[in-house]
């Protein structure tokens, strides 16, 4: 017997290797092996063939070292769905298994000796009491010792021995903890007959709420149940519907009213969030409707925790119902998935940049719907344009929420002009005064307020005032940023640190000043403008754990902090009735980025941060949009929270040069160690790709970073009309492909990938 496998390396195929007889009558496809692979390599495969004939090819068969799994880990349809993703996203689908599988259950072994253990649960000690009966000779026998006393009326107690036939099992810790004693005093209890302490298996996981904890689904608005009947409605046409929403018009419970009827029905249910920072809030809403049905998954979580979900899934009688997670749940084990909600729908955090697969976790979602026969809904105050134009032409359904839930009124925005602040030499650091003010009376009258600056660090750059030197990365065309928390100039793609110098290296001059503000110098100006204020950062330096989130959010929620001043994570579904004010510092920043999709992404979360404010009924909430030019047609949609014509206008741009939706793109990538290598076969590889698509071809180019990791980088850009076929597209492209490495041997010399549907 003959076993084709998937394993984790970035080649496009599977490998073969030789079932021993006593393997060969369990194994199956889906299931985990070990296998030899080149000289000293012990990987983890995924069995995806058996065969009773020798594979073709002349090479040497080896034997598989070990079945790891009883029963399969992965399901034949998540198979399927690995194949596709390979294939769209011009990937091996060993990448695609490595981002599938959490470590713990992809162990392997290396040149080194370095060895990944396979998943082991849980262990935890208990405490099992064994006499009940003649207690009094039990305590004859502790009438010497106080605390072996207190702590056998402990076990007692919280065994409830005495009321019930068969007493429970208690935690060791939690046994000690109440009774105040120590494992001495426990090893004696054991030693007398009257205890024993064993190891029993517990959950990673967060414990969930008890039936009794539970809460009913809150009743729909008027205007929710319209949506709700809308959105069932479109699902008989349609397997995907938009839900345009504006910022809190009750979007959430509409999903979990649909969820409920899904998991009626005995289907599962998963929901995509694009970011750790939404499930906090949004798990605390749905646990208290669905408990112990439900998981949360996400990259916060440890390995341990992520193979046990993992794990959870593939029982059957586990019945977990719904799992709430960002783009990597797409991959988990569910069993017959009846509904997928992608939440902030439009968020390019769904997009994976690095590494392979570059799969965007919306349009995935997509797929493994249909392969369930499942719908989808995609929710989003601001939807992609990709989304609202494929709702436009029909091929989804579109329902839309136009008022916020309970009549409370959207926020009223207002434009604050920079220039002429600047002019008036008003600008107070990042504040001009009229924000200044209006956040000093929010919080004198006991509100709370949100700053967004799209930036995180302390200053974007430094700068000599005598020679004009700047810090930059020695391994990236970057210029570096300076965190105040660390003393140190950091690079943001590389990781790169350098301490503050002295005196500027170039011309000695001691007084180097700093350019520019980011979230953690906004903090520290606000803090000596403003001594009100009591502000509380959330950006990725600040939440490197999951705990840190939860942390950060429950302060803010306590009032503990009265202003939080965060990146791009604040503008995502966040939901705290005391924001008042939202204040966006450097409009102009968002705008002006060197991307067709600039202007879109500056409405979304413009937008997006204006809904965090007035969201309790009865307080009108303000955003004031710091910028230079108020007269940008932009802002004014932002104004008048004008979707439809923001819409109107991008893709009328659009269409005029040929970008998505009316197009499609694939970003071709040649990195390099030698700049002059890199730019010339990037050369003959757009000359050989112009052969089969002509125009359709833009570059090479050098894009705006163009060395990273001391990686040079050429990118080439192909544009297809929406009509061409992706399949034929992708097997042109891999012909090239083929036909440059077997004429060229620098090929093999440089990092090359595609990226389809780049973001």
């Amino acid at each position: 017997m003959f076993a084709s496998l998937i394993l984790p390396v970035p080649l496009a195929r599977t490998f073969s290797y030789r079932l021993p007889d006593d393997m060969a009558a369990r194994a199956c496809v889906g299931m985990r092996a070990s296998v030899p692979f080149g000289k000293s390599h012990t990987y983890t495969g995924i069995i995806v063939a058996l065969a009773d004939a020798i594979p073709e090819g002349g090479f040497e068969v080896r034997d598989v070292l070990e079945l790891l799994d009883e029963v399969p880990t992965v399901r034949p349809m998540q198979l399927e769905l690995w194949r596709w993703i390979a294939d769209y996203y011009m990937c091996a689908i060993g990448d695609v298994m490595k981002a599938a599988l959490p470590s713990e259950l992809k162990p392997e072994e290396g040149k080194q000796g370095i060895v990944r253990v396979d998943f082991r649960p849980k262990m935890k000690p208990f405490v099992r009491i064994i006499l009940k009966d003649e207690l009094a000779d039990a305590f004859d026998l502790l009438k010497r010792s106080q605390r072996q006393q207190m702590l056998f009326t402990t076990l007692l107690d919280r065994s409830h021995a005495l009321q019930q036939e068969v007493a429970d099992v208690v935690a060791q810790d939690e046994l000690l903890r109440a009774s105040g004693s120590t494992t001495d005093v426990l090893r004696e209890l054991v030693k007398k007959g009257l205890c024993e302490v064993f190891e029993q298996e517990v959950s990673r996981l967060d414990a969930p709420l008890a039936d009794d904890q539970l809460q009913p689904l809150n009743e729909l608005s008027e205007m929710q149940r319209v949506a709700y009947r809308d959105i069932c409605q479109s699902f008989r046409d349609h397997a995907v519907t938009l839900l345009h929403g504006v910022t809190s018009s009750g979007k959430t419970e509409i999903y979990m009213h649909l969820m409920h009827e899904v998991i009626g029905q005995g289907r599962q249910v998963l929901m995509m969030v694009p970011e750790i920072a939404l499930t906090t809030q949004l798990c605390q809403r749905l646990r208290r409707v669905f408990g112990s049905r439900m998981l949360v998954y996400h990259s916060k979580l440890s390995e341990p925790e992520r193979a046990e979900i993992w794990k959870t899934l593939l029982r059957d009688d586990a019945r977990i119902d719904l799992v709430l997670g960002v783009r990597s749940a797409i991959f988990l084990p569910f069993r017959q998935l009846g509904l997928v909600v992608v939440d902030e729908e439009h968020e390019p955090s769904y997009k994976q940049q690095d590494p392979a697969p570059r799969y965007h976790g919306r349009d995935v979602a997509l797929v493994l719907a249909n392969k369930h026969g499942a719908k989808v809904l995609l929710g989003s105050a601001t939807p992609s344009l990709e989304s609202w134009y494929l709702a436009q032409q029909g091929k989804y359904g579109l329902v839309q929420l136009k008022e916020r839930h309970a009549g409370i009124s959207m926020p009223s925005i207002q434009l604050v002009s920079m220039a002429d602040a600047r002019k008036q030499k008003g600008m107070n650091g990042p504040f001009t005064p009229r924000l200044l003010a209006t956040l000093g009376h929010a919080l004198r009258d006991g509100h709370q307020a949100i700053l967004f600056q799209n930036r995180r660090g302390y200053a974007p750059t430094a700068l000599c005032p005598s020679c004009g030197w700047s810090p930059h990365c020695p391994r990236c065309d970057v210029a570096l940023t300076y965190h105040k928390s660390t003393r140190n100039f950091v690079c943001h793609y590389c990781g790169y640190q350098t301490p503050w110098p002295q005196q500027c290296p170039s011309c000695g001059n001691p007084n180097i000043s700093l350019e520019g503000y980011g979230t953690e110098r906004i903090e520290d100006t606000l803090k000596q403008i403003l001594p009100i204020a009591r502000p509380i950062r959330m950006d990725t330096d600040t939440t490197a754990s999951r705990k840190s989130y939860e942390r950060m959010l429950a302060d803010f929620e306590a009032h503990k902090s009265n202003v939080l001043i965060g990146t791009q994570m604040v503008s995502k579904g966040l939901d705290f009735s005391e924001v008042q004010l939202v204040g966006v510092l450097n409009a102009d920043s968002l705008m002006n980025m060197p991307d067709f999709r600039a202007h879109e992404r500056a409405f979304q979360l413009m937008e997006q941060v204006s809904g965090r404010a007035g969201r309790r009924i009865g307080q009108e909430g303000e955003v004031l949009i710091q910028c230079s030019d108020t007269h940008h047609p932009l802002l004014h949609q932002v104004v008048r929270h004008d979707y439809e014509a923001m819409a109107e206008t991008q893709l009328a741009d659009r269409r005029r040069y040929g970008f998505p939706p009316y197009t499609r793109l694939i970003s071709v990538y040649i990195k390099g160690r030698y700049e002059d290598r890199t730019r010339r076969l990037a050369e003959q590889y757009a000359a050989a790709m112009r052969q089969s698509f002509g125009v359709r071809v833009l570059g090479p180019e050098a894009p705006g970073i163009s060395r990273v990791k001391n990686f040079y980088i050429q990118q080439i850009l192909l544009k297809m009309e929406r009509e061409a076929s992706p399949t034929l597209v992708r097997q042109y492209l891999n012909r090239i492909h083929d036909a440059m490495v077997a004429a060229n041997d620098e090929m093999m010399k440089v990092v090359f990938y595609y990226d389809v549907d780049p973001m």
